[in-house]
């Protein structure tokens, strides 16, 4: 699994460096990004391996809204469960309570949704009220 994570990311990467030169590069600075998070954070959370969203080559919309969230880097749960859900595998994964497993399944499912089709595209079902409140 860890070849195939290496390999997935590795050519993420390529896609990130062949930008065309029209790019604009400049997006982010027109980001209403809210207060860092000044909480302490546990390893749960910290121990990543040093990917960026970027990194995932997600749309620059999805992009802009992961940060104005005020999320800086995906976490040990996002960076192995976004690539793996990009490339079309089913995922069975566990983490603690505010570790991003939301955003792990959420920020693929965006991803993948065609605009133009008006068709439903993604049907998220929870087991709890809280938990449909929290996924919302």
């Amino acid at each position: 699994m860890m070849a195939e994570r290496q390999y997935n990311m590795e050519s993420m990467k390529k896609v990130n460096d062949n930008m065309k030169l029209g790019d604009d590069i400049t997006w982010k600075n027109s980001l209403k990004v809210p207060p860092k998070d000044q909480r302490y954070k546990t390893s749960d959370v910290t121990d990543t391996h040093g990917n960026d969203f970027e990194d995932f080559c997600l749309k620059r919309d999805l992009l802009k809204g992961i940060f104005e969230k005020g999320w800086e880097r995906p976490s040990p749960i996002q960076e192995a469960a976004i690539p793996m859900a990009l490339s079309g595998k089913d995922i069975l994964a566990r983490a603690k309570n505010g570790t991003g497993k939301t955003g792990a399944y959420v920020i693929p499912i965006i991803e993948q949704i065609d605009v133009d089709n008006l068709n439903t595209q993604a049907l998220i079902i929870v087991p709890t009220r809280e938990l449909a409140l929290q996924t919302s």
